[in-house]
């Protein structure tokens, strides 16, 4: 049986030859309705076409996300001619005869190396293959053509009288040829994209990360040279490790537990660096995560062997250090030749997102502001802006002791600013002349006051407190320096 389309409905990503053949559909009396960017360029060549929502009395919504999901064009599409004519009246659901549709271009934005995941994902076409697969199912009525080339022989057809059945069943099959090939490619890209995890914060919970194949440099690009498979957290703190090194050029190491830095460390070598980081809290290091951005050699790794951690991650390893490292079978071992931070990032809530960008201000010393009758030392100042950069990354709230440019506690992750600066003075012993780094300001002296017990003799802090005047005040008394950044660096 030879149909002659009657509706033709028009939604192409690929426009090439749509104008002459949308002509050659206005030639033969066929109503043409097309969506949002084929309707205009039909109309801009000429060519009378009304817009979707002319059918469906609906708006095309959410930027265009849903525009051919309506019972007026899926029914049009799919109604059975010879048993739905009554409940189509009903409806006022008019027959769609030809349905020309190819979809958006996810492969070759796939292919573009600059194109993020979240572009990737907007090109994933829903409307398209549900109207394809439907004017392919309902082959008996309906004709459907995917790709340009078939025009010209669905032309003749028209001509001729309409398509056959042969004809029909022919562009149904290649039809869903296209959606699957489309599906595939989407598939393999986002199979590619997504790593299972072990679990996620706790083992009852599933988890996975997206990875990112261009342009980025994060733990999902890092070469797993051995160990478990990487868990939620495992992520989570190498993250934090990475951007806390991030900060230095010279051989550091930092670890990290529970998503803040428990040890920092510089030194001559990457070894210096890793001992540096151990003695500021071993006891919380056990079980952490090790991030160095220097070469990790066989001396570095025979101290990391005398202790249980969960990952190690450096820019390269020499070949003993990892014959070392193989001895430790679920010691996770990453190497990862650049990190580069993302300039923003979110966490999904319930109803929505939460976006900022990512922290990465610096201070200059020469520019901290002296708030108290004595200035802060040269010696003191470049420990100092060691401490801050620790604290900036501790979650808050946070307090960082240093002294002679060496980290010496971390307190993160404390509801009270008091409680944490006593959690810093007295969780190891401090010794006499250190200084303090405070993520944010002090609401009262009473920490000022605690500072002096244990002679702290200059502190970095935002300032901006309405008691800046009296904490300001107590440092004079006890003889304590203090500098202001005048920037915050809470980390939630």
């Amino acid at each position: 049986m030879k149909i002659k389309p009657k509706t033709a409905l028009l939604s192409v990503s690929d426009k090439k030859g749509l104008v002459p053949f949308a002509r050659f559909l206005e030639s033969q009396k066929i109503k043409l309705i097309a969506t949002g960017g084929t309707a205009r360029a039909l109309k801009e060549s000429g060519i009378k076409v009304s817009s979707i929502s002319s059918l469906t009395k609906f708006p095309e919504i959410f930027g265009g996300r849903v525009k051919s999901m309506h019972p007026k064009i899926a029914g049009g599409i799919l109604g059975q001619r010879d048993i739905h004519k009554k409940e189509a009246k009903t409806n006022k659901i008019r027959w769609i005869d030809l349905v020309v549709c190819n979809l958006y271009p996810f492969e070759v934005v796939a292919k573009n190396p600059k194109a993020s995941l979240e572009e990737k994902i907007e090109n994933i076409d829903v409307g398209g293959p549900t109207m394809i697969r439907s004017a392919a199912k309902n082959n008996k009525w309906v004709s459907v053509v995917v790709d340009p080339k078939d025009y010209k022989n669905i032309q003749k057809s028209i001509s001729g009288g309409g398509t056959s059945e042969k004809d029909r069943l022919g562009l149904a099959g290649k039809a869903f040829d296209h959606c699957a090939s489309y599906d595939r490619a989407i598939s393999t890209e986002l199979e590619e994209a997504a790593l299972h995890l072990r679990y996620g914060e706790n083992p009852h919970q599933k988890a996975f990360v997206l990875k990112e194949k261009h342009k980025s440099f994060g733990l999902p690009q890092a070469k797993q040279i051995q160990g478990k498979e990487m868990s939620y957290n495992n992520f989570l703190d190498g993250e934090a490790a990475l951007l806390c090194l991030y900060e230095f050029k010279e051989p550091s190491c930092v670890i990290v537990k529970h998503g803040s830095p428990c040890g920092l460390g510089s030194g001559k070598t990457p070894k210096a660096a890793f001992l540096n980081a151990l003695k500021v809290d071993p006891l919380s290091a056990f079980g952490g995560v090790v991030a160095m951005n220097k070469k990790c050699d066989l001396s570095t790794a025979k101290e990391l062997s005398g202790g249980f951690f969960e990952i190690v991650v450096a820019p390269s390893f020499d070949s003993k250090a990892l014959s070392l490292f193989s001895k430790k079978k679920n010691l996770r071992v990453l190497s990862l030749g650049k990190y580069k931070p993302k300039k923003s990032f979110g966490k999904e809530i319930a109803g929505g997102w939460v976006i900022q960008e990512t922290d990465l201000s610096k201070i200059d010393v020469s520019s901290l502001k002296t708030v108290t009758k004595k200035p802060p030392t040269k010696a003191q100042l470049s420990t100092l802006a060691l401490a801050w950069k620790a604290v900036k990354h501790a979650k808050s709230n946070a307090i960082v002791v240093a002294h002679n440019k060496k980290i010496i506690s971390i307190s993160g992750g404390q509801t009270s600013r008091v409680d944490a600066v006593r959690y810093a003075l007295t969780k190891t012993k401090v010794p006499a002349g250190a200084v303090l780094a405070s993520d944010a300001f002090f609401p009262f002296r009473d920490s000022v006051d605690l500072m002096a017990k244990y002679k702290i003799k200059s502190i970095i802090q935002p300032g901006g407190s309405i008691k800046d005047k009296e904490v300001i005040g107590a440092c004079d008394k006890y003889g304590i320096s203090m500098v202001f950044t005048g920037t915050r660096v809470f980390k939630h």
